[in-house]
């Protein structure tokens, strides 16, 4: 690819163009074992297939296998939070939509080691969770609080206005955190949402004019042809519009 400016080339760093090009450089480093850290023998590739699908039949006979990402942690303990909550909302289809991504965007960011001491009490049903179903729990009932939201009368949401008032003080609050119930990286964290509130202040294309997560979904929906949007161009607009967070 050939660039006209240093800004362009920044621009595509944030592309999944760049991301396939980087990956098939760093594939070809490691053909030729030149990577510090790894090394890659083709020949153990086999093996390595036949041990992830002995490993795969043995854990769902019937490969039946329930997809994976940070939307089952919301059903911990046999509960699905995130369909109690749209029962209460009196909402549309995209309205839901954009509270999803207020949702899963916040929750995924706050998703790091809180180290072995720390748990989270759901107050709702008293049930104690730790690690990242618990910082799941956790974050759902921030957002439900109307913890990262900027407008009072509409607490259901995630915008630069409301990311950009929250603290660690917010975060020990929402999560229980104190003395005897420690949390690694809390600064580290809420600092991580001001830097999202940010970002999305700064990209009223994706986000809208009140810089809200949720509203990616109304751009996303522009962007459709005939309800039909490529994985490519969803990957970037993720990219362009957190890679700086």
């Amino acid at each position: 690819m050939s660039v006209r400016s240093e800004a362009e080339a920044a621009r595509w760093l944030l592309s999944t163009e760049a991301v396939r090009a980087r990956a098939h450089q760093l594939l070809a480093l490691a053909d030729d074992d030149r990577l510090p850290h790894l090394r890659l023998d083709r020949a153990r590739m086999p093996a390595v297939v036949d041990e992830v699908l002995a490993a795969t039949r043995a854990g769902y006979p019937t490969l039946d296998i329930p997809y994976h990402s940070r939307w089952r942690h919301f059903a911990v303990g046999g509960r699905d939070r995130w369909r109690d909550l749209c029962a209460t909302l009196d909402a549309d289809a995209h309205e839901r939509a954009r509270v999803g991504f207020d949702l899963a965007v916040t929750s995924v960011l706050l998703d790091a080691g809180a180290g072995p001491d720390w748990r989270y009490c759901e107050p709702s049903s008293g049930t104690f969770y730790a690690r990242s179903e618990g910082l799941a729990v956790a974050s759902f009932d921030l957002l439900a609080a109307g913890t990262f939201s900027g407008a009072p009368a509409r607490p259901l949401r995630a915008d630069a206005a409301g990311l950009a008032r929250f603290d660690a003080g917010k975060l020990a609050f929402g999560c229980q955190v104190g003395a005897s119930n420690p949390m690694v990286g809390l600064e580290g964290r809420a600092s991580l949402l001001r830097s999202l509130g940010s970002a999305i202040a700064k990209a009223p294309d994706l986000f809208g004019r009140d810089a809200r997560i949720g509203n990616l979904v109304d751009t996303l929906e522009r962007r459709a042809v005939n309800r039909v949007l490529p994985a490519t161009d969803i990957l970037d607009a993720v990219l362009a519009g957190f890679g700086l967070v």
